[in-house]
């Protein structure tokens, strides 16, 4: 196996980063299944005073699982394939995976959050898309690329 692909150490920035921001994220995203049941089911009031629209931290749990398993595709991809993405791109790729999704917590607590009539308002929240856009969208011209 290639050493420059499966380093063994998190220390510097590598391909591994990609499988420990993903498991980070599915551990974060059964918090957040547990928290939303705890609402739904446990009727704990502290709890939906908190977070009085429920429904976006499922969307925020969903979204999570998401982005990990689109973590793991262009990890094992790119193993198999032996492509060894640059650092910035696997640094973008784990910063949109973790961010990407936050909205929905923030929602979650205020459902106004992000509406937002002025335009720096939505550029700013279209801004937020940009890492995971960018990461995931030179992995996947890396991979056809590969393929081609």
């Amino acid at each position: 196996m290639n050493e420059s692909i499966v380093p063994l150490s998190l220390s510097e920035v590598s391909m591994s980063w990609l499988l420990a921001t993903a498991a980070g994220v599915v551990v974060f995203s059964l918090a957040l299944a547990w928290l939303g049941s705890l609402i739904v089911y446990g009727k704990i009031a502290s709890l939906r005073r908190v977070f009085p629209a429920t429904h976006n931290l499922i969307r925020c749990h969903v979204d999570y699982l998401i982005m990990a398993s689109l973590l793991g595709l262009v990890y094992f991809s790119c193993l198999h394939l032996g492509i060894a993405l640059p650092p910035v791109v696997i640094v973008i790729l784990c910063i949109g995976v973790i961010y990407n999704p936050l909205g929905f917590i923030f929602q979650a607590m205020d459902p106004t959050f992000g509406k937002t009539d002025s335009v720096a308002g939505r550029v700013a929240v279209l801004l937020g898309f940009l890492p995971a856009t960018l990461g995931f969208g030179y992995a996947m011209v890396a991979i056809l690329a590969a393929l081609l």
